[in-house]
């Protein structure tokens, strides 16, 4: 079904250090690498990976979540893939992998998506980069029924 709102992307917020334009690097280990930190109500459309590099790994090939916090910077209550799971496998530079498994779920300010390498590229020819990127519906409410929303003094 397509919306009648076109789906925007969240901000992200890279938490990795890398030397290149290319993305996150799949053969670095394995960590939090990413975050959208949510500032309004939405609904979240799909996830998506933008490969920049050929995925690859003799030993083991990249796997990616993200996952749902439900407190900004606080693991109690975390998800696990529940709004994305990539198994990159070879997938080659130039796709945009998709996941729509969290479409629908809610999110709300003080929500926040953690973008996780679960499992680094890993023995010969390991390699792979990638953009993360999460599409969302914006859902319209007042502030007062928003209650992780609080006014400046």
């Amino acid at each position: 079904m397509i919306s009648e709102q076109m789906p925007i992307p969240l901000p992200l917020h890279l938490l990795v250090d890398y030397d290149d334009d290319d993305g996150v690097d799949c053969d670095q280990s394995a960590a939090d690498v990413g975050r959208f930190s949510v500032p309004f109500k939405c609904e979240v459309y799909r996830a998506l990976l933008s490969i920049t590099e050929t995925c690859a790994g003799g030993d083991s090939t990249p796997v990616v979540a993200f996952d749902k916090r439900v407190t900004i910077g606080s693991d109690t209550g975390r998800g696990a893939a529940d709004i994305a799971n990539f198994a990159l496998s070879t997938t080659a530079a130039g796709k945009v992998m998709y996941d729509e498994a969290g479409e629908g779920t809610i999110l709300y300010p003080g929500d926040e998506v953690v973008v996780q390498l679960v499992t680094a590229a890993a023995g010969d020819g390991a390699a792979g980069h990638f953009i993360p990127h999460l599409l969302v519906i914006p859902i319209p409410e007042v502030v007062s029924n928003l209650t992780d929303m609080v006014a400046t003094a």
